[in-house]
């Protein structure tokens, strides 16, 4: 933690310039509480919850610091924190618990958004001016994607390949399954394109990533046992995740159960099935004769580049699409400042971060942004509008399914 080579690659540090809100800052304010040289006050808790655990600095660290489990450990003692800032733990804990984690009660939650983010009525509300008097809420509608698609049910009929090569299990999450149902398909219809014959086993659920950056790490070794029951009922067929932040998460199962006799074994079976949307496409072949004639960037969802570290095969994916044009942009690789919940609970320095995305998106007026998980693409749905352009934001599913189609 003393080479400061971490410090560069810091997104938050970009913004402030402030040690406190480096990892290396981050870590030694653990380290202080831990050795009772300070007390975890309120100033100490906004340090780390100012954190997006992005995990830009992990990539780039000599000595393989696991920043990103330190952080969230931290996170857990934030319980003890001072009482003006218990109300908000206690209500973002009872949200991912009973609503993003409980399929039925998401499912009625997310009605609502899913019905406005594509009624006539949205443009007319944005014209009025209302959304301006939301604070927050504005943010969120502006993040919301223009034509969301039907929400995805696990157990739902997939197509199906005439003489499957092997068999591929779909993850569909939580929220991706709301919001961005239309990827999940697309998903689908580019690995049965592959050959696979795809499923969605109907028992699985939120991988727990979200609660585990909370530091809500009990609920969140739950969740991954139930995930890990779910699929071992599947036999050994690869699991393909097209979030990025669900990848990542599920990778680590084997690190977050290491400690539980009973199931770390069957936490690193699981982990080992795991494999993201391009690097699974990638290592069966691409797609054949994908056509996509269109200037795009891809953007680095942070935990595919820097917890996965997978980076090359979703540009070689696109770059082997017959006229697409990948233009790469400055910080790629940098957080848009979505970070799962980071954009509700820290607004300011999410839209800072989502600014330098947006002046890059105006730089190069790209005819598509591609990415790799949800949350991105939230963000830069809202990037776009910043930006004042006319560009579609994808999946890199999206993409490739369009790319195939007849």
């Amino acid at each position: 933690m003393h080479c400061g080579l971490c410090v560069n690659s810091c997104p938050t540090y970009a913004i402030t310039g402030l040690e406190a809100e480096s990892p290396r800052g981050r870590i030694y304010l653990a380290r202080a509480i831990e050795d009772e040289r300070i007390e975890l006050t309120a100033t100490v808790q906004q340090h780390w919850e100012l954190c997006l655990q992005c995990r830009a600095c992990e990539a780039v660290c000599p000595s393989g610091v696991p920043y990103g489990r330190i952080m969230e450990h931290a996170r857990a003692q934030l319980d003890a924190a001072p009482p003006s800032n218990r109300v908000g733990r206690r209500l973002r804990k009872l949200i991912l618990r009973q609503v993003i984690a409980r399929p039925a009660v998401l499912r009625v939650a997310m009605a609502p958004v899913r019905w406005f983010a594509g009624s006539s009525m949205r443009p007319l509300v944005r014209r009025s001016g209302v959304m301006k008097l939301l604070g927050p809420l504005a943010s969120g509608e502006a993040q919301l994607p223009r034509h969301p698609g039907r929400r995805f049910r696990n157990g739902e009929p997939l197509p199906q390949p005439g003489e499957p090569r092997g068999e591929a299990l779909l993850f569909s999450g939580c929220v991706m399954s709301e919001i961005f149902g239309d990827v999940h398909r697309a998903t689908a219809r580019v690995l049965v394109g592959q050959g696979f014959a795809v499923e969605a086993p109907e028992e699985q659920g939120c991988c727990g990533a979200l609660h585990a950056h909370d530091g809500d790490i009990d609920f969140a070794r739950k969740l991954a046992r139930e995930n890990i029951a779910a699929f071992e009922r599947t036999g050994e067929a690869p699991i393909v995740v097209n979030s990025a932040g669900c990848g990542a998460a599920m990778k680590e199962y084997g690190e977050l159960l290491g400690g539980d006799p009973d199931w770390a074994e069957g936490a690193q079976r699981f982990s080992a099935r795991v494999r993201d949307f391009s690097e699974f496409v990638a290592a069966h072949g691409g797609v054949p004769d994908g056509r996509f004639p269109a200037r795009v960037t891809y953007q680095d969802p942070c935990h595919l580049v820097h917890a996965q570290r997978i980076r090359e095969q979703p540009r070689e994916l696109l770059r082997a699409l017959e006229g697409c044009a990948v233009e790469e942009t400055e910080g790629a690789d940098m957080c848009c400042g979505a970070a799962g919940i980071y954009s509700v609970v820290q607004p300011e320095m999410s839209a800072q971060l989502r600014a330098r995305k947006a002046e890059q998106f105006r730089k190069h007026r790209p005819d598509v942004i591609v990415t790799a998980n949800p949350g991105c693409q939230m963000q830069y749905e809202a990037a776009v509008r910043e930006a004042g352009i006319e560009a579609r934001v994808m999946h890199l599913a999206e993409v490739l399914d369009e790319a195939t189609r007849e």
